[in-house]
């Protein structure tokens, strides 16, 4: 057994099918097949069950994949370590972000990490948070940037809080139910979602951490909403308020973006969004990654 054949078998299970594993690995599913059938033979039994439509794995399939998943990330900790000490610079940095605010604080870190370590490549994914998070875990991404509700307890590894923040309802100015917001005690305008039952919404993206605050934000308002639209584009949501067409919501963090017809508010019930930086539990971050932790931390003192 070789960390090689370690790396296949997390493919081929990750993708449940030797041939799409093989095209992702830039083998041919011939070789890619003699290699499992290698391992196999060394261990003595069988690492899937294999079916034309879906390759799924044994009992002695999920030990193995267990173990291969420590040791690699063994390697990879062993390696980050050794690096530090020889003052290795060339390396590769996996993160993950997500696509609206994750990529807008990655451009603006990138600008200035880049120049201190020219010669690290970064390897960027682009995925919603709570993939981010399993991402993590499984060790595709050694850091992400992304956000999260204020359960936690979902995380999928260490994090590090960057900036808190209130999610908001966007409308038209000439919505008659902005005469209704109101000045909270610590001078916010804020407005009662229970009033828009009527009104239809453009929501995030099924599955994100947006649309698990929403769903807690309708449930405490005591109505379910219509849906106009439902994805993660938010220059697309925000052109449909602008239009009348519904509301919407967002973050604090991008209250730059609003079109001049269009208005914010904070809810009366506060729903909050962190941005986080996560990386896995235990894992050690080499000098590179804690410069570019660092960096990212700066990114929210000088934006705020």
């Amino acid at each position: 057994m070789n960390m090689r054949q370690i790396e296949y078998v997390l493919k081929i299970a990750e993708e449940k099918n030797i041939s799409k594993a093989a095209e992702k690995l830039y083998l041919s599913q011939p070789a890619l097949n003699q290699q499992l059938i290698n391992l196999e033979e060394e261990l003595g039994t069988s690492l899937f069950h294999r079916k034309r439509g879906e390759w799924k794995v044994t009992e002695a399939g999920e030990i193995f994949i267990e173990a291969g998943k420590r040791i690699l990330d063994i390697k990879k900790d062993a390696f980050s370590r050794i690096a530090d000490v020889a003052n290795v610079k060339d390396m590769e940095l996996r993160v993950g972000v997500t696509p609206m605010s994750g990529l807008q604080i990655l451009t603006w870190a990138f600008r200035k990490f880049s120049p201190l370590y020219p010669d690290i490549r970064l390897k960027i994914s682009q995925m919603h948070s709570h993939r981010l998070q399993k991402a993590v875990f499984s060790g595709d991404v050694d850091l992400a940037i992304g956000m999260v509700s204020s359960d936690r307890d979902t995380l999928h590894g260490e994090y590090i809080e960057l900036c808190p923040m209130e999610m908001r309802i966007i409308m038209r100015k000439d919505d008659p139910l902005v005469s209704n917001a109101y000045m909270d005690k610590d001078g916010y305008m804020c407005i009662n979602l229970g009033l828009f039952k009527d009104h239809s919404f453009a929501l995030g993206n099924p599955g994100g951490t947006n649309e698990e605050i929403q769903k807690k934000v309708f449930e405490e308002a005591g109505f379910e909403p219509r849906v106009y639209y439902e994805g993660g584009n938010l220059s697309l949501r925000m052109a449909m308020v602008e239009m009348g067409l519904c509301c919407s919501f967002m973050e604090e963090f991008h209250m730059d973006k609003l079109p001049e017809d269009v208005v914010s508010f904070r809810l009366s019930s506060h729903p909050k969004i962190t941005s986080v930086l996560i990386y896995k539990k235990g894992r050690h971050l080499s000098r590179a990654e804690k410069t570019f932790v660092d960096i990212v931390k700066r990114y929210w003192s000088e934006h705020n």
